[in-house]
Formats: C-alpha cells, structure tokens, sequence
C-alpha cells in the first residue's frame, strides 16, 4: 500500500515546520507530511509529486484560485467560526496537530472515490476474543491489559462490542464513534482505511475504535456488519491482533466467536456463577458449538495485580506468535 502524501502550507513558518516535525515523529502507515513555507514551492513540487491532500492557510487558499492544483484542499482557519460558506472544507488552525489530522483524514475519507490499497501482510490478522457469560468479572480490565502488553510489541487493536463499554467517561472522544465507521462502510465507501485512521484513539501503544454511546445503536449493528467490519480491517489495515471485547449484546455472538483464534473467558467460583456457566456451556453443545468451548481459556483473577500479571505473560506469548 503506497504512502498518501499530504502537504502543509502556511505563512507562518514555525507552525509549517512544527507540524510537519510532529508528523515526521509520529509517522503514519498510510499518510506522509511535506511541510511548505511558501505556495510557489508548493505549487513546483506538486507538479512533479502531487500531493492526495493540501492543507493551506486561508490566504494562500485564495490565491490557489488562479493555479490548477490536485489534491483535496483544506483551508486551515485562525477563526474557529465562518460567517458564510466556505469554497473548501475548513479546519481551525490552533489545535492539537493529531486532531487536525484526524479531520483531514474523514474530509479525505468522505470525498475520495478510490480504496487506499490492500494492506500487505506476513499473516492474517488475529482475532482475539474476551467474552463472558458472567457480569462485573473483570472481562474488560483483562482485554485492556491483555491489548496494552501486546501492543507494546505488535501492531494491536481493541474493538468493543459491549452495550454499556463507559469508555466515553475514561477516553473521551472528539464525537466519532464505531457507529459512524459502520456507517461509512455500509454506504460503499471506498477509502475505509483512511475513515478507520480519522477514528483511533490510543490508550498507549494500543490502539482502539470509540465504542459506541447507546444500547440502541449496538442494536443496530447486525452479524454481517461485525463480519465485514473485521474482514475490512483484515483487508486494508496493518493491524496483527484484534482484541474483541465481547457481549451477548453484538448481533451474531456465536458466530463471532467462532472467528476467534482465541478466547478468554473470566470465571467465578461461586454457586450462582457455575449455574450460569454451565448453562452457557449446555447452550453450545446443544448447538453444535463444541469449537467455541475447544478454544475458550476459562481465567480467573482474586485481584487486579494478579489479572495484570497475567495478561503480561500472554501478551508476551502471543507477540512471539
């Protein structure tokens, strides 16, 4: 897959150059960053290398008006409201270089016709499942730990698939959730890779979609979205591990277990808790779902250190993968 390049000019020299600099740290698998001090030596360079997105200050985006140049071009604002209709899409200039990114990559997402590529891989991604029929059990605690130990060595995405995740309340977000990334790929869009990046937020190196905000929303996304939610995500990103926090409130529960490479599934050993697992585990024989049980790793944790401790030694185990 062919690195996108996206050029950035301003007047204001120092902010061109910090910008692009933080790009060139934080380097992306499907974006480069060009920095430009004035628009002539934009304008030469796209002759030869054009650029697939142009970020311009407003004054240089009016002057633009007299040259033919490719690309998606977005004017970067000093006003954080317009009073009238602006010719191209508009991005406050003074925030945060990442979330100026991530806007530009959804405008860059919603307009192009084109795919961003196949992604190539060593291996297919691994989906690793986190489900229980059990509540309040630690399930999403070890999914997080398990993600950010193996995320340390391994490209790695945690993906939530619960009705009430509370995330919003421990990472909030700039609004995007999963539900719009669902969305987009079910309007046949085509760059979905460049939709995904717009959405990840980080806890870390892990990498995560914001979950959804609403049980109804949840509803909403049947068995064959996850199913082609995941095969997008096989398809055009570089992640190696999936991390897949599960409910029984995700539509075709079983069958996206049955995809799973892997599955933990956090126990208790109390009375009311061994009724319920041994009526989960009867619903799978009876449905001819003995797979799911061969690849479940039933886990049990008396506290957080121990579950911590555990999730680093498979973390480090799967990374060896």
């Amino acid at each position: 897959m062919k690195r996108k390049q996206i050029a950035v000019c301003d007047e204001e020299r120092d902010y061109t150059m910090r910008f692009a600099e933080y790009a060139g740290r934080h380097q992306n698998p499907l974006f480069v960053v060009h920095g430009f001090t004035g628009l002539e030596k934009l304008l030469e360079d796209t002759k030869e290398h054009p650029a697939d997105i142009i970020l311009l200050s407003k004054n240089y985006a009016k002057e633009l008006k007299k040259e033919k140049c490719p690309g998606q071009i977005i004017c970067l604002s000093e006003e954080e409201y317009q009073e009238e209709e602006p010719e191209y899409p508009v991005i406050y200039k003074y925030q945060s270089c990442p979330q100026i990114l991530k806007k530009a990559y959804d405008i860059y997402a919603e307009r192009t016709p084109a795919s961003l590529g196949t992604a190539l891989r060593l291996s297919e991604m691994k989906r690793i499942g986190i489900f229980s029929p059990l509540g309040r059990i630690g399930k999403t605690s070890f999914a997080l730990a398990l993600g950010k130990e193996l995320a340390k060595q391994r490209r790695t995405l945690y993906l939530n698939m619960e009705e009430f995740s509370g995330f919003e309340a421990l990472y909030p977000s700039d609004g995007q959730t999963l539900s719009e990334l669902i969305y987009f790929m079910k309007q046949g869009k085509k760059a979905f890779a460049c939709k995904l990046e717009s959405l990840i937020g980080k806890i870390g190196s892990l990498s995560y979609i914001p979950p959804i905000k609403s049980p109804a929303e949840l509803k909403d996304i049947k068995r064959e979205d996850w199913e082609e939610l995941l095969k997008a995500l096989e398809r055009e990103s570089r992640y190696e591990f999936a991390i897949l926090d599960l409910s029984f409130g995700a539509d075709g529960i079983f069958e996206l277990l049955e995809g799973c490479d892997a599955i933990y599934m956090p126990v208790a050993a109390d009375e009311t808790a061994g009724a319920k697992l041994w009526q989960y585990r009867e619903t799978l024989k009876l449905l001819e779902l003995e797979e799911i049980l061969e690849k479940t790793k039933e886990i049990a944790f008396p506290n957080m250190e121990q579950l911590e401790g555990y999730a680093k030694t498979e973390g480090k185990r799967w990374s060896k993968n």
